[in-house]
């Protein structure tokens, strides 16, 4: 009976931290194609930064919050809905991303 119930703590403790490890996964390889595309696409610099956030939510799933150096009191919510290519939720003023017409 002790050796079955170990068992199944131990089993119960591998998916638990299997979920948390796969959320941080999703979660540092969000942050580095945000991180990526503001560096390289965007035209931002590492200075321009001081924060990049993703998250667990409702609606997006993922958000990705970025806190730039010239406006500090201000989280800017990005989200790649899975495509890869980056879209600002909110504030929508100023816009961080160039906006193709």
């Amino acid at each position: 009976m002790k050796k079955t119930l170990a068992i199944f703590v131990i089993v119960i403790v591998l998916i638990i931290g299997g979920g948390y490890a796969a959320l941080q996964y999703k979660y540092n390889a969000l942050e580095k194609s945000l991180k990526n595309h503001l560096f390289n696409v965007e035209g931002y610099a590492e200075s321009d930064i001081i924060s990049i956030k993703a998250k667990l939510s409702g609606m997006p799933k993922f958000p990705v919050y970025v806190i730039f150096a010239d406006d500090p009191n201000t989280k800017y919510i990005f989200t790649d809905r899975d495509t890869g290519e980056w879209t600002q939720l909110d504030p929508k003023t100023p816009q961080r991303l160039n906006v193709k017409n």
